[in-house]
C-alpha cells in the first residue's frame, strides 16, 4: 500500500494514530495505529466514518468499537478519477455527499462520497500565469457557497505569498481577503465568519484571527507567544479549537511536541472576555494532526491524528 514517492511517509520507529476525543468526558480514544501507513488530516464523515489522506490518496475508515484499534488494512480507497495525487487539505461539502480535495498539481476537485469516482475540476490554477498559483483549501460556508482557501502564488521574481481567497465553486474565481507580505493560513468557517491563523499582528509568530460580516480587516483571537495554527469551530459554534505549537516555531512542521487546545467560540463572534485557552492533549504531531475541520456533526467530539516515535530510534 505504502509508496514512498507519494505523500509523507513515517520515519524509522514511527506510528501514525488517530484518535477520537470526546469534549463532554475530555477523554480520548485510540482508533487507528500503524507502523506503515502514514494517515493525516481527518474529516468525520458521519457518527461512524472518517475521511483521511496517505499516500496521496482519499480513505475512509469506519470507526471500530470501543476497545478495538484498527490497523492499515481497515482503510477504505476512495477512487478520484483524474486526480493523480492530494494533499492533507481536503474539507467535506456540507451535503456530506462529496469532498473537495487539494491536489498536489494545485487545483481543487470534488470528489463523489462515500463511493468515489468522476471528480469535477473546479479552479484553474493555470489561468495566473505566468504567476504560479495554487489553491490549499480549508473550509467550506455551511450552506456551500464559498470555499475559503488559502491561494499560494509564486511570482515572476520568485516571491511566495499565501493569502486567504474564498473561492466561488462554480467558476473557480478567487476574491482576495488578504493581499499582504504576512503568511497566513488554515481559513475555515464558523458561521457566517472566517477565521484562520495570521502573522499580520505578530510578525514571525502565528496567532489566530477572525474576520466578521461586512468588516474588512481581521481581529485578533489570541495572544501570547506560542504559535497558533489551524483554527477549527464546532458547527454549533460553542468551541474553537486549534493547534498550538512552542514558542519560535516557524510554519507549521511535523513532528513537534504541540497541544490541542480549546477556546469558547464567542470569542469568534467578537465577545471581549478573559479566558485561559484549555490544553486537551499534548502529543507529537503539528503537520497532519488537525490541518482540516475534524469536527463530528454533532459537536461533541473531534477526530485528530499524532505520530509518536520508539524512544530507542
Amino acid at each position: 500500500m505504502t509508496d514512498p514517492t507519494r505523500g509523507r511517509q513515517l520515519l524509522p520507529g514511527q506510528t501514525s494514530r488517530v484518535h477520537v476525543y470526546d469534549v463532554v468526558s475530555r477523554a480520548s480514544r485510540l482508533v487507528f495505529a500503524s507502523d506503515t501507513v502514514l494517515v493525516e488530516a481527518p474529516n468525520v464523515l458521519d457518527a461512524d466514518t472518517l475521511v483521511l489522506n496517505a499516500d496521496g490518496d482519499l480513505w475512509l475508515l469506519r470507526l471500530p468499537a470501543p476497545g478495538t484499534v484498527l490497523d492499515e488494512t481497515a482503510l477504505v480507497p476512495v477512487p478520484m478519477d483524474g486526480v493523480e495525487e492530494i494533499n492533507n487539505d481536503h474539507v467535506l461539502d456540507p451535503s456530506g455527499e462529496s469532498v473537495v480535495v487539494s491536489a498536489r498539481n494545485g487545483e481543487l476537485y470534488r470528489v463523489p462520497l462515500p463511493a468515489g469516482g468522476a471528480t469535477v475540476q473546479l479552479t484553474d490554477a493555470a489561468s495566473a500565469l505566468p504567476v504560479r498559483r495554487k489553491f490549499y483549501l480549508h473550509g467550506i460556508a455551511p450552506d456551500g457557497s464559498a470555499l475559503a482557501a488559502i491561494v499560494g502564488e509564486l511570482s515572476e521574481d520568485d516571491v511566495w505569498t499565501t493569502d486567504v481567497a474564498l473561492v466561488d465553486p462554480a467558476t473557480g474565481t478567487p476574491t482576495f481577503l488578504t493581499r499582504d507580505a504576512f503568511p497566513a493560513d488554515g481559513c475555515s468557517f464558523a458561521g457566517d465568519t472566517l477565521v484562520w491563523n495570521s502573522e499580520v499582528f505578530t510578525p514571525g509568530t502565528a496567532q489566530l484571527v477572525a474576520r466578521h460580516p461586512g468588516t474588512d480587516e481581521p481581529v485578533r483571537i489570541t495572544n501570547d507567544d506560542r504559535v497558533n495554527w489551524f483554527p477549527h469551530a464546532s458547527p454549533d459554534g460553542a468551541h474553537l479549537l486549534y493547534l498550538s505549537y512552542e514558542p519560535g516555531v516557524q510554519g507549521h512542521p511535523a513532528d513537534h511536541r504541540v497541544e490541542l487546545r480549546l477556546l469558547p467560540g464567542v470569542l469568534v463572534r467578537g465577545a471581549r472576555i478573559a479566558v485561559v485557552p484549555e490544553t486537551l492533549v499534548t502529543l507529537e504531531g503539528g503537520q497532519g494532526t488537525v490541518n482540516v475541520p475534524p469536527w463530528a456533526p454533532d459537536s461533541t467530539w473531534f477526530a485528530y491524528c499524532d505520530y509518536p516515535r520508539d524512544a530507542t530510534t
